[in-house]
C-alpha cells in the first residue's frame, strides 16, 4: 500500500492527498513530527521537507513529482490534459500556485497567527500540552513585527486582487482549465487552506482562518468552489 509521510496541515500535503482521492487509491499517511521526525524521514530518504511518498522499495518527494508518479501508476482520471495547449495552462497555474501564491498566503498566515490565539490553540490542539503552545505562540507573537514589515498594505492588495481573479476565473465554469478537474485546481485549492481551512482539517480548523479573506464576500464564490472539489473527493485522514 502506499505510504504518504506528511504534515497534516501543510498545503502540499493537502494537495497530494486531493490527488490520491481523485484517483482513488489506497493509502495510508505517517504523521511527521516536525523537527523531530525529519530527521528520521531525511536518514531514510536524503530529503527534510514533505510530502514523501513510499510505494514499496520507491520513494518520491515533492507534491507535483508524486502526483506526476500517480499519473503513471493510476492513469484513470488524468490530472494532466492530454491536450498540450491545456496541459501547459495547467502546469503554469500549479507552479504559481505553489510559488508565488503559496508565499503570500503563508505570510498572511503567519501574520494571522501573531494576533489570533485562538487560531494558534486549534491548530495544535490534542497534539502539544497548553505549557508548549504558549511557548510556540510566543515565537510568532516576537516577530509580529517582522511579518507586518514583510507583508505590506501593498502585497495584501495584490493577494487580494489575485483571489478575486480566480473567483471570476471559476465564475465561468467548474475548472480553471478544461471541462474536468487537474492539478491546476488541485494546486489552488490546496493552497487556500491555510486562508480558510476546509472540513477535512477536522471539527477544530473547519471555518478558521484569515479573517480579513475570510469576511471578505468577494471570495466567497472562491472559497464554496474549494469545499466543492473536496467534497466531490471526499478527503478523508487515512490512518
Amino acid at each position: 500500500m502506499l505510504e504518504l509521510h506528511q504534515f497534516k496541515h501543510s498545503p502540499y500535503c493537502l494537495k497530494v492527498r486531493m490527488a490520491l482521492a481523485a484517483k482513488k487509491l489506497e493509502y495510508r499517511t505517517v504523521e511527521i513530527t516536525p523537527a523531530i521526525g525529519q530527521i528520521d524521514i531525511f536518514q531514510k530518504t536524503g530529503q527534510k521537507k514533505l510530502p514523501v511518498l513510499f510505494d514499496k522499495e520507491r520513494t518520491i518527494h515533492d507534491s507535483s513529482s508524486i502526483i506526476r508518479y500517480l499519473e503513471k501508476i493510476e492513469i484513470e482520471p488524468k490530472l494532466i490534459p492530454e491536450d498540450l495547449k491545456e496541459a501547459s495552462q495547467v502546469h503554469i497555474i500549479e507552479n504559481w500556485a505553489d510559488t508565488t501564491l503559496a508565499k503570500s498566503i503563508k505570510i498572511a498566515f503567519l501574520e494571522e497567527l501573531t494576533k489570533n490565539p485562538v487560531l494558534f490553540s486549534s491548530l495544535f490542539a490534542n497534539e502539544i500540552s497548553d505549557s508548549m503552545q504558549r511557548f510556540l505562540f510566543n515565537i510568532p507573537t516576537k516577530i509580529a513585527s517582522q511579518i507586518s514589515g514583510l507583508i505590506n498594505q501593498k502585497e495584501k492588495e495584490s493577494l487580494k486582487l489575485n483571489l478575486e481573479y480566480l473567483s471570476k476565473l471559476i465564475d465561468q465554469g467548474n475548472f480553471l482549465i478544461g471541462e474536468k478537474l487537474s492539478i491546476a485546481d488541485i494546486a489552488v485549492a490546496s493552497h487556500l487552506s491555510l486562508l480558510k481551512f476546509p472540513n477535512s482539517s477536522g471539527k477544530n480548523l473547519a471555518g478558521k482562518g484569515c479573517s480579513l479573506y475570510i469576511n471578505n464576500p468577494s471570495l466567497q464564490n472562491l472559497f464554496n468552489w474549494r469545499d466543492l472539489i473536496e467534497d466531490k473527493l471526499a478527503i478523508i485522514n487515512h490512518h
